[in-house]
């Protein structure tokens, strides 16, 4: 999304032999494209209702966007579309490119576009986009090829949101009713397609296969098929790129030096704009409320009897040592602690120095659990309030290295001074589905990321609007007025200057650093690593599931 940086794990054996089709196997060759994901299997082939990293890939394959982001700066530059703007900065003009099809030879039009924006705000359909459109007035359409979108006010992230979620989807593959939305067999299996490959078929945990789209609008893909791998963790991606058995892995630098022959590989590294956390449920996850009920009104919601009280959650972004945490990411990863939610990827721009990241302080932390009235009462080295041992499930799914690393040592360390921990792993898509999402945990693990815009984590995880289990992103049903008075100004300051802008992230900064509304671990950097077989290819920093000039890239064997 948005480029939302949750990821999933299905475990699979590897071998150098593996890809089943019509009974034949297929190894790497130089007619397929090999791309890997540690994790587990995609959840959908629909931009709409997507939320896992898996499935953007598939739907990055399958579906062309309206615009593209330059993969260098991360500004808009035409993809399905061209546009005009009006000059209060308010009404959109979109005008799709001449000639551009669905692969069944059916034209792209306004009302595909349309269809996809009713099917998102539809009640019928539960989608996380909402909040995206929620900054949209009206779309409206004009003829085949035109369409006009009226924002509600102005809005200077509205490319990294809104219009970033407004894939066009085929109308005339779902009913107008929108009654099949949610269960349409095209959403895991579509036969037709906008994007550079289209869908052929699935083994369920290990890969999904994909052929060249030969209509589509920037010309069809030089490589015939495209394959996306499904492996079960860093340790055998590195493998699979060792014994040639996949072309492409996304990884940490702490990764990458443990990969043999790097000789053999490009690679492309770049400050990721993903903030790790270690999440706190302010809620009461028995029975997780949105925060607004049906008619806007807010919801009295039953805190969290563990992680309610701020100075509690303060004592735990400083009970566990991240400058350790940074050193697991690789002597040169770059990796610091994180203040808040704007990553050291817009901090050229963004100045965030003056907000200090919450130093390791055990002695602090314990003397604000005390306060809180969490003491060890009897002697067992865990702490106790009002006859409740604080004692805590932590969820996460170990698809990430450094999400284990979190989850080992926040254990250790927070065990020392009084809060015990027990770690539960769970395979991701069960994770999400269960635990996440409907935000029924007390502590979690994960990572978000934002996308092109400097709000893009702040957005999603702190404004209220979004806390709505199984519906939003505000994963910790964090609610402050003040915060989402200060994210929708910096959205909507007219002209968008960036000082003044700056200034506002820098007060979100600050809250979101004071009330510890997730506890904030440490930066990444992003590495892609590409075999030297594929030739004439770039990966840029802004790039989003799948590079925008795969269609060009070749194969050398």
């Amino acid at each position: 999304m948005k480029r939302l940086v949750i990821l999933l794990c299905v475990l699979i054996a590897l071998a150098p032999v593996w890809v089943s089709t019509q009974g034949s196997t297929e190894a790497q060759s130089s007619e397929a494209i090999i791309w890997s994901f540690a994790g587990g299997d995609i959840s959908i082939i629909n931009p709409v209702l997507a939320t896992d990293q898996a499935s953007f890939y598939a739907v990055a394959a399958v579906y062309a966007p309206l615009f593209i982001a330059d993969p260098d700066t991360g500004l808009p530059t035409p993809g399905l579309a061209t546009w005009e703007v009006s000059e209060d900065g308010l009404t959109y003009t979109f005008t799709l490119k001449e000639g551009v099809v669905w692969s069944d030879g059916v034209p792209i039009t306004s009302n595909d576009v349309k269809f996809t924006y009713d099917a998102v705000m539809s009640d019928k359909v539960e989608s996380v986009r909402k909040a995206d459109f929620a900054a949209i007035a009206s779309l409206e359409v004009v003829d085949d090829r035109t369409f006009v979108v009226t924002l509600n006010g102005p809005n200077c992230t509205i490319w990294g949101n809104a219009f970033a979620s407004l894939y066009p989807l085929p109308a005339h593959k779902y009913a107008a009713d929108f009654s099949d939305f949610m269960t349409s067999d095209f959403n895991f299996t579509p036969d037709i397609g906008s994007g550079p490959y289209l869908y052929e078929e699935r083994s369920p945990g290990e890969y999904v296969r994909f052929k060249a789209n030969p209509l589509y609008y920037l010309g069809e893909p030089r490589i015939p098929t495209f394959i996306l791998r499904i492996l079960a963790d860093p340790a055998t991606v590195n493998q699979a790129l060792q014994t040639n058995t996949i072309d492409y892995a996304f990884m940490y630098p702490d990764q990458l030096e443990q990969l043999p022959e790097r000789e053999r590989f490009n690679t492309f590294l770049y400050p990721n704009n993903n903030a790790p956390m270690l999440l706190m449920n302010y809620q009461d996850p028995t029975n997780p409320q949105p925060a607004y009920d049906e008619n806007g009104n807010p919801n009295q919601l039953v805190p969290n009897k563990f992680f309610g009280d701020v100075r509690v959650r303060q004592a735990v972004a400083m009970g566990y040592d991240k400058a350790a945490l940074t050193l697991t990411l690789g002597e040169n990863s770059g990796s610091v602690p994180l203040s808040g939610p704007i990553t050291p990827a817009f901090y050229n721009t963004y100045d965030m120095s003056s907000i200090e990241p919450w130093p390791y302080d055990p002695e602090r932390a314990k003397q604000l659990l005390e306060e809180a009235g969490w003491v060890d009462t009897d002697g067992d080295g865990v702490r106790e309030k009002d006859g409740v041992k604080f004692e805590v499930d932590l969820y996460y799914s170990p698809l990430i290295d450094l999400w284990a690393n979190i989850a080992a040592v926040a254990q250790d360390q927070l065990g020392q001074i009084g809060i015990k921990i027990n770690v539960k792993q769970m395979e991701w898509s069960a994770f999400l589905s269960e635990v996440l999402l409907p935000a029924k945990y007390d502590m979690a693990i994960v990572g978000f990321g934002g996308g092109t815009e400097v709000d893009g984590i702040a957005y999603n995880l702190l404004h209220s609007k979004n806390a709505i289990p199984n519906g939003g992103f505000n994963l910790a049903s964090y609610v402050n007025p003040e915060m989402d008075r200060l994210l929708d100004e910096a959205r909507t300051l007219p002209g968008c200057p960036v000082e003044q802008r700056a200034e506002l992230y820098r007060q979100i900064q600050q809250i979101a650093h004071d009330d510890v509304p997730y506890d904030w671990t440490v930066s990444t950097t992003q590495v892609h690593v590409l075999n030297k077989r594929v030739t004439d290819a770039y990966i840029g920093q802004w790039d989003g599931s799948l590079p925008v000039t795969i269609h060009q890239w070749g194969l050398a064997y």
